[in-house]
């Protein structure tokens, strides 16, 4: 199933042929940039291909040998002058020496990174979707690594402003006979409580420990008050177990909404316009790319 996540594209030839004028855009972009953005084959092969090129760039023997020198510097910096020597530019040369190598590869990644993502391709396919977007085309997502999205959700490479007005959104009625699928009431759950949970288990934990500690304090220095602490893992143990049943839940949950992701992917290649995803749903297609 996770491969055929890959093959959902952020929006189909058919949505891109739904409005002449966003038609025409694109066409005048794959001639700047020379490639067919409306074969959808060779666009789900492209975007792989570069993105797997820029997963192996940085997840990398570089980037590991980087971080393994940059933790061997700072480590020997802290010892050598933590021994005081007489001479503490001869003692830190070195381990400074080191240090600047793991630097010089981290950057190396990065220039190496940003580069793959500039690539005409991608470039180009950037501005396809901006286009889609401010034509009003129905963008199903955008993958985060395309735009070099990372956990601060800082783009190295946002995509490009266009200058179009926005249009009204394209629902695709005459450029596909296809309907995409329904989405099932699972999906619809997995939606409201797949971004739920998350602190049960260290709540419950440390009400529990609180409980614990409490009653230790009661029985060591005799205050019968500290015994309303026992009150605490009741609690603790219940928020627990909400957790755990969510979390359960959660996880059927999700084996239905990857199942709708690639009814998604078929709809799509039968010429369907697929709607955007939700954010739960990105996440988990994310997740799975």
């Amino acid at each position: 199933m996770d491969h055929n996540a890959r093959n959902l594209l952020p929006i189909g030839a058919h949505a891109l042929s739904a409005d002449p004028r966003l038609a025409y855009a694109v066409q005048e972009l794959g001639r700047t940039y020379g490639y067919n953005y409306f074969d959808d084959d060779m666009v789900r092969r492209s975007l792989a291909e570069h993105e797997t090129s820029l997963r192996r760039t940085s997840r990398g023997g570089l980037v590991w040998a980087g971080a393994l020198l940059l933790l061997v510097g700072i480590v020997w910096l802290v010892v050598a002058a933590s021994a005081k020597p007489q001479d503490m530019a001869v003692a830190l040369a070195p381990p400074t020496a080191v240090l600047l190598l793991g630097i010089a590869a981290l950057v190396r990644v990065y220039f190496l990174a940003r580069s793959k993502l500039r690539h005409p391709f991608l470039d180009g396919y950037r501005h396809v979707l901006a286009a889609s977007l401010a034509h009003g085309a129905p963008v199903t997502f955008v993958p985060a690594w395309l735009t070099g999205r990372g956990d601060g959700q800082l783009e190295a490479a946002p995509l490009p402003p266009y200058s179009a007005p926005v249009a009204t959104p394209i629902h695709g009625a005459g450029a596909a006979t296809v309907p995409p699928p329904s989405k099932p009431p699972a999906v619809e759950e997995y939606e409201r409580i797949a971004e739920q949970g998350g602190w049960h288990d260290e709540a419950g934990g440390a009400l529990i420990l609180a409980g614990a500690i409490g009653i230790g304090y009661a029985v060591f220095q005799d205050i019968p008050a500290a015994y309303a602490a026992a009150l605490l893992i009741p609690l603790g143990i219940w928020i627990w177990l909400a957790g755990h049943r969510l979390g359960k839940r959660q996880q059927q949950l999700s084996a239905e909404a990857r199942r709708y992701l690639d009814d998604l992917v078929r709809a799509q290649a039968a010429g369907a316009v697929v709607p955007e995803l939700t954010p739960p749903l990105r996440k988990l297609l994310d997740t799975r790319l």
